[in-house]
């Protein structure tokens, strides 16, 4: 199996490491910059568990020639994607799978979802329908992810936590290709199940990411100082109600309690979420696919959410303020 992680940074460089290092497939990388100069002169480099470990792959900024692959996990940010497309397009052919390894709503999401939001577009996700032109809806194969992990330098990446990881066709089918994928996933070490409701699942991840990620941008500290604030500890309380809110109108009772949420989130201690790290480093933000999904899909429903409301504008402004749009 050919497989090109697009966009080599924390997640996909794990991901491309593991299933160079402990599967067959054929793996390679589409990265830019200094990371993509250092994994070309020193392999990429994963750093888990106190180990250390190197890879040599094929690493390019030219997709174009590497040809149509049987697999291409997408790991960029979501507000990267539409200026990606025209890179991503020599990698896709009419049989490969498109594997969105990405937080937030994603642009497929109310396509083949029914109801009054069929087909429901998100502009902040997907400006134009641009994504949902360039990537047939029949290739796509939904993906949650929750390992954590970060570049702790060009080359390298550092593994934090966990190794779940869920696969799901967006109609709910438990097909072939998800099989595959997950058996070569399995192979690489991750705790990766198939999901008959993936939307769903991505709606139990929005609880965290669209309150930990925002308001720790926001308030610039980790998971750990911001759980032991009691004030910034109800404030995350109330953005998770006002998401889990959204997700019962749109039928999708993810079963989360906020309280355990936070509980669980405590316990992974000193932990930086990836807006933060993004915040830091002066990159883009995913706000849009997070606080302006549920922001916007709140509005189409009557759904009340003042709280995200008010945090969606403020990341906004900070994120326009640093030039990380």
């Amino acid at each position: 199996m050919k497989i090109t992680i697009f966009g080599a940074g924390a997640i996909g460089g794990l991901m491309a490491a593991r299933l160079a290092q402990r599967t067959e497939a054929q793996v390679s990388v589409v990265a830019r910059g200094p990371h993509l100069e250092a994994i070309q002169r020193h392999g990429l480099v994963l750093r888990c568990e106190g180990e250390q470990s190197s890879v040599q792959l094929p690493a390019t900024s030219d997709s174009a020639s590497l040809g149509v692959q049987d697999v291409v996990i997408i790991a960029v940010k979501t507000c990267s994607l539409p200026h990606s497309l025209p890179a991503l397009a020599p990698l896709i052919g009419p049989d490969t799978v498109v594997v969105p390894a990405m937080n937030g709503v994603p642009w497929w999401f109310f396509s083949g979802f029914g109801g009054a939001l069929e087909g429901m577009r998100l502009e902040g996700v997907d400006p134009g329908g641009r994504i949902a032109a360039a990537i047939a809806q029949q290739q796509v194969l939904g993906c949650v992810v929750y390992p954590t992990a970060y570049v702790a330098e060009p080359g390298v990446v550092q593994h934090t936590g966990r190794w779940d990881l869920h696969l799901g066709e967006p109609d709910g089918s438990l097909s072939q290709r998800s099989q595959d994928l997950q058996f070569l996933l399995e192979q690489a070490g991750f705790n990766c199940m198939r999901s008959s409701d993936i939307r769903r699942d991505i709606w139990t991840k929005l609880i965290g990411n669209a309150s930990f990620n925002p308001v720790s941008a926001l308030a610039v500290a980790s998971l750990d100082r911001m759980l032991a604030d009691a004030d910034v500890h109800d404030l995350l309380l109330g953005l998770m109600k006002e998401v889990i809110a959204v997700g019962q109108a749109l039928g999708l009772d993810t079963g989360e309690d906020p309280g355990q949420r936070l509980l669980r989130g405590r316990a992974l201690g000193v932990v930086k979420p990836s807006m933060l790290q993004d915040l830091e480093g002066k990159r883009p933000m995913e706000h849009e696919s997070l606080t302006g999904a549920v922001l916007a899909v709140g509005a189409r429903l009557g759904v009340a959410v003042p709280l995200t409301q008010a945090v969606h504008g403020l990341i906004r402004l900070r994120a326009f303020n640093l030039g990380a749009q």
